[in-house]
């Protein structure tokens, strides 16, 4: 059983400790070292304390500084055999498709049960393969099944008023509650209450079928 050297970048420490202590209790698994952004993470990197083309990176896309997906070409330039998992909340496919090109081995959203993130890491690690967790899957697939076969005629129809417009658009770019609110400058459940009235309207049964209605409608694409 090959050990997994684990490298973590995030800016947040609660999640960062949270990664942390659910993998530092599989056997197969070592945290060699943490990073707050991609300028840490560097400067770990040309430290000479870890050969990065031995580790796998989990990196989150938000950080302060260059993001996790804009860094990995250069790093793949550097060390053309480290690997890299995308683990973030934005689930929307332009995320996902950008990650990939840009070098990433696998994609993951940070609600996935730890069951699933230790079979990701594991499966990119040990079989060299690209991973991209259910939820994104069976999300995308849909997405690719509602542009092809489903029509608008059994849609309904719904008025929607400029900021309703403004959050439905930021909700199919896969940001959270928060980061909407952040954006508009407006409290987080007020955001919450602009979700659940858009799901309402348009007769979703989730947020998933309110960016698919969102698509087939042509209001996002």
């Amino acid at each position: 059983m090959s050990l997994i050297k684990i490298v973590l970048t995030e800016d947040h420490k609660i999640v960062r400790s949270g990664i942390r202590s659910l993998l530092e209790n599989e056997v197969d698994i070592e945290i060699v070292g943490e990073a707050c952004n991609g300028n840490e993470l560097l400067e770990l990197f040309e430290s000479g304390t870890i050969n990065p083309n031995e580790v796998l990176l989990i990196t989150d896309i938000n950080m302060p500084g260059i993001n996790g997906i804009d860094m990995i070409p250069g790093l793949l330039e550097a060390y053309p055999k480290l690997k890299t998992v995308v683990l973030s909340m934005l689930s929307h496919e332009k995320y996902v498709l950008k990650a990939f090109q840009s070098g990433a081995n696998g994609y993951m959203l940070k609600n996935v049960s730890s069951e699933e993130l230790l079979f990701g890491i594991r499966h990119i690690f040990n079989n060299g393969q690209r991973y991209l967790c259910t939820e994104l899957s069976i999300e995308l697939l849909d997405r690719q099944l509602g542009r092809s076969y489903a029509t608008t005629d059994d849609l309904p129809v719904v008025d929607l008023s400029k900021r309703e417009k403004e959050i439905l658009s930021l909700i199919a770019e896969g940001y959270t509650n928060q980061e909407i609110a952040d954006k508009i400058f407006t409290s987080k459940r007020t955001v919450e209450g602009h979700r659940q009235n858009l799901i309402d309207k348009t007769q979703s049964r989730n947020s998933a079928a309110l960016i698919r209605y969102a698509v087939l409608r042509g209001m996002v694409s």
